[in-house]
């Protein structure tokens, strides 16, 4: 075991927006020294750090920290002040000169000496006996047969494991709250002192302050890092627009408007959705099986707004998608490097590309497919999604093409020559699954690479030998 504030320097999700720091509180320093000092100020980690604050004017707070030495910390509008033993709300009047706080601070530091940032949160009336409660943003939540909750939090770093009979109270309302209040970015307070020395931590705790929610928007990024869309948060639940996310993640959508329900289905599970209703389920839609789940709420009914429909992130999660919530942004298919090349070993080949081996290919109905990504930059292609027609793009400065997840059809443009050829099929579509979109080998062959297959390996672009 170890102690809970050896993991602070894992606590670092961004979890909600800063405001600029006024003009006139900076003092900027003009030298090449200052420069430097600020370099190293802009490094510092300021979430989840105790400070004694030695000096409090209106709006901020002048504390020394062992981290950052002197650091001015500015108190903003959306500022959290708590009480770290009862969990109440606890004013910035009552700091006082001398009092020990604890700072979940944001990231960006003003270029100035003393450093300035503001801060997310500040927890007074600390303790010994107790660690401070560790502000945390739900980034997958597993609803667990005995009741209990499991939660993913600080960039994959902790497993929390929130008890059934845990207490849950919003912060700052009489309000009442429950476990299933807890959802995909859910920011909460949550007490534990003792962590399990591993990765992720693991730590269990049962008492859970939830903090508002904020109306905000995220992005929807594929591919580790290519933004697709945006989704926005409703009333503390990640929306996102069913047909893009559907069809970015292989499934079919067909709308009943007489019904006012949408229909899902990738060949293997389905659902339907209905406007208005938060109900949702997940069936079978493999020929001759039978099999659903009890339907259930996911704390928001799909809505239409700005001519989409919106439904809960977490339905591609009961569908059997991999998706998760770090910070701003909603990675469908897994996070960046999260990709382990599984596939069905019985059908997956090795890619080697320009004598460098890559992440394992797979056979789909007798058609080799390969991640375009990760081909692409190895073969020196830029590849970009096209957020607008919904398109993978990719150049090397020479020739080009696009692809449409979903459709057989490629081609190749000549850039700054005769334009572009015929549509040409290969038998298989490209699709997105494990956080990657695949397409046929032979799409690089048709750009002009040289592809070849030699037993279970797959060459790219030649080799040295």
């Amino acid at each position: 075991m170890m102690e809970k504030k050896r993991m602070a320097a894992l606590l670092a999700a961004v979890l909600f927006g800063m405001s600029a720091i006024p003009a006139g509180a900076v003092n900027l320093i003009d030298t090449d020294a200052a420069a430097t000092d600020s370099a190293e100020h802009a490094e510092l980690d300021l979430y989840g750090v105790r400070a004694t604050v030695t000096d409090r004017q209106d709006g901020e707070l002048t504390v020394s920290t062992e981290t950052a030495g002197t650091v001015v910390v500015h108190i903003a509008e959306q500022t959290i002040i708590m009480d770290t033993q009862t969990g109440l709300p606890a004013g910035a009047q009552d700091i006082k000169k001398g009092d020990e706080v604890y700072l979940y601070c944001g990231e960006m530091m003003a270029l100035s000496e003393p450093p300035q940032v503001y801060a997310k949160a500040i927890l007074v009336n600390l303790t010994d006996e107790h660690e401070p409660a560790s502000l945390l943003s739900a980034e997958q939540v597993k609803r667990n047969a005995d009741g209990s909750l499991t939660v993913q939090a600080s960039d994959g770093g902790l497993t929390l494991n929130i008890a059934r009979n845990a207490s849950v109270t919003p912060f700052g309302t009489k309000n009442k709250a429950k476990l299933e209040d807890i959802r995909m970015g859910t920011r909460f307070f949550a007490w534990y002192d003792t962590i399990l020395e591993s990765y992720p931590a693991q730590a269990s705790t049962d008492k859970v302050v939830l903090l508002p929610s904020e109306d905000d928007t995220f992005a929807i990024v594929i591919e580790g890092d290519m933004v697709a869309g945006e989704g926005r948060m409703t009333n503390g639940v990640a929306m996102v627009p069913l047909r893009l996310t559907a069809e970015l993640c292989g499934f079919t959508v067909k709308w009943n408007a007489r019904d006012r329900t949408v229909h899902l289905t990738n060949g293997t599970v389905q659902t339907t959705v209905t406007i208005g209703r938060d109900a949702y389920f997940r069936a079978t839609a493999l020929p001759d099986a039978d099999g659903m789940s009890r339907p259930g709420a996911l704390g928001a009914a799909p809505y239409i707004a700005q001519s989409r429909t919106w439904v809960p992130a977490e339905l591609f999660g009961l569908l059997g998608e991999q998706i998760e919530m770090r910070g701003d942004a909603l990675y469908l298919g897994g996070v960046p490097n999260a990709f382990t090349g599984e596939a069905d070993e019985t059908n997956a080949f090795n890619i080697v590309c320009k004598d460098k081996t890559l992440d394992k290919g797979r056979m789909e109905n007798g058609v080799a497919m390969v991640p375009l990504r990760e081909v692409g930059e190895a073969l020196g292609y830029t590849v970009t999604w096209d957020i607008e027609n919904r398109q993978a793009k990719m150049n090397n400065g020479k020739v080009m093409t696009h692809i449409n997840i979903g459709e057989d059809s490629y081609i190749r443009s000549v850039m700054n020559g005769d334009g572009t050829e015929a549509p040409v099929s290969f038998g298989a579509a490209p699709y997105f699954a494990d956080g990657k979109t695949w397409v046929p080998a032979k799409l690089f062959e048709l750009l002009g690479e040289q592809v070849e297959m030699k037993g279970n390996a797959l060459y790219l672009g030649g080799t040295e030998n």
